[in-house]
């Protein structure tokens, strides 16, 4: 098998058989490389960690807190881009527990050592998890997530 003929998406081999040349073509859908996986337990606390640093920096902006809508949008912008599935009671479930975490910790948004982490957060498509805020909400999604029943 050639790497050339693996990117272009054909696999080809060939096989001899009593002096007759047998060769089969088979083509890769590149469909392949869009599978998702359930989620595992660390994909759900860092979901989880996504959609309550979402809610908290959506408080931040409007001072008011995002809607359903918001969450399921959100869970699913990260769930697209890690490549991974869930049912939408799984989403339901953590949305939930991430729009009660960020109300619980709401005083957050207003401290000023966090709001360069929360400005950090609304302009970018992934957590950094080096910020003080982030790693704070991490630590309080292992947590909330330990109390639960996994979110299936």
């Amino acid at each position: 098998m050639e790497d050339s003929a693996l990117h272009r998406g054909v696999l080809s081999f060939s096989c001899r058989n009593q002096n007759v040349r047998h060769t089969s073509i088979i083509f890769v859908s590149s469909a392949m490389n869009d599978v998702r996986h359930n989620l595992s337990p660390t994909d759900r606390v860092e979901l989880l960690c996504w959609l309550t640093c979402g809610s908290l920096g959506a408080y931040y902006l409007n001072g008011s807190w995002p809607t359903a809508a918001f969450h399921v949008q959100a869970a699913h912008k990260w769930l697209d881009r890690h490549k991974r599935q869930a049912e939408w009671l799984a989403i339901a479930k953590l949305s939930a527990i991430a729009a009660d975490l960020a109300q619980r910790h709401s005083e957050l948004v207003d401290a000023d050592w966090a709001r360069d982490a929360v400005e950090e957060i609304l302009d970018s498509d992934d957590l950094n998890y080096q910020s003080e805020l982030v790693l704070r909400v991490l630590d309080e999604c292992k947590r909330a997530l330990a109390d639960k029943r996994p979110a299936d």
